[in-house]
């Protein structure tokens, strides 16, 4: 069974247990595996290990990278809902995993992070994101709270905004949103 989000981390420090980090036999297609990191090499060493294996029993049809995490234990090492933060890191560490990955790279994130939640700073994100390569983004249509809020609450008391998104959709007409 894949796990919700596979740290890069752990992936390349244990990779003796492959088939924990990055699931076992996959049934289901198209499938993704989701990975969480903050650092392009070690993201993209992910990505060709995921490659190599992907040619065997794992087909996974891409690989996303989740900026939309708001565990507090993700944000204090920096990846997740954190990396929105930083969005020429993020663009830095997609274009490495494009570049080691066999399969399309895609991004999952928020509206935006705290009081970093305007759609002038979305769209810069997203701007900047695309510019290395990523044709698809997966919105989570409300923002996170880094702090105050516990993950579980992130996902129900930050008001839904799919007015947002539909502007998305409308302003990058040449990307999957």
């Amino acid at each position: 069974m894949p796990i919700e989000m596979a740290v890069d981390g752990t992936v390349l420090n244990q990779n003796n247990y492959m088939d924990f980090n990055i699931g076992k036999g996959i049934e289901e297609h198209p499938s993704v595996i989701q990975l969480g990191g903050c650092d392009a090499t070690s993201l993209g060493k992910v990505c060709s290990l995921i490659s190599e294996v992907n040619n065997s029993s794992y087909q996974y049809q891409e690989i996303n990278l989740n900026c939309g995490c708001p565990s507090n234990r993700v944000a204090k090492k920096s990846f997740g809902a954190r990396l929105m933060l930083d969005p020429d890191n993020v663009r830095k560490i997609v274009h490495d995993m494009n570049r080691a990955s066999s399969v399309p790279v895609t991004v999952k994130c928020r509206l935006g992070v705290d009081d970093h939640d305007s759609y002038k700073e979305l769209v810069q994100f997203i701007s900047t994101v695309q510019s290395a390569g990523v044709t698809k983004f997966i919105i989570h249509a409300r923002k996170c709270l880094l702090n105050g809020l516990t993950t579980k609450q992130n996902r129900d008391i930050p008001p839904l905004k799919y007015e947002a998104v539909h502007k998305l959709v409308k302003d990058f007409p040449s990307l999957e949103i």
